[in-house]
């Protein structure tokens, strides 16, 4: 292959042997599953959103926020932050959430529903408080007086 047409990159090398052992540290963090859904019944949650007419269908757009205060114990950082982020009980509660207050707000049963989660720390005056933000979309399948007045 002519000098020109080479991809860039490195060139051909010889393998070299592997290592006979090799090291790898992990850090493993978890949440604790009975305090985080103590904290999640006392979360200050916020909603947001209404239905719009699109294509002869009912469409739900909205919002909903979740305040969790956290203990004083609670060791601030990256970590906490990260499992917080990361915790699939944590996100699928929040979920529910998000729909249970997206269906009151739709004024009916929804279909499949599209959602983005955001988490993150919030610090707040008094404490420091872990924040989740859920965005739903979706489709309205019962039409009540309710929804058509929307």
């Amino acid at each position: 292959m002519p000098p020109s047409e080479r991809l860039p990159g490195p060139g051909l090398a010889k393998v070299k042997r592997p290592p006979l052992l090799q090291r790898r540290r992990v850090e493993l963090v978890t949440c604790s599953a009975g305090r985080l859904h103590a904290l999640l019944d006392g979360a200050d949650v916020v909603s947001e959103g209404g239905t719009r007419s699109e294509g002869g269908a009912l469409v739900y757009y909205g919002s909903t926020s979740l305040l969790v205060a956290l203990p004083p114990d609670a060791p601030l950082g990256a970590p906490l932050d990260r499992a917080l982020s990361l915790d699939p009980h944590l996100r699928l509660r929040a979920l529910r959430v998000a729909q249970r207050e997206a269906a009151a707000r739709a004024g009916g049963p929804l279909g499949p529903m599209h959602a983005e989660i955001r988490c993150g720390l919030a610090p707040r005056a008094a404490t420091i408080a872990f924040a989740l933000t859920v965005d739903v979309t979706a489709r309205v399948l019962v039409t009540t007086d309710r929804t058509a007045r929307a």
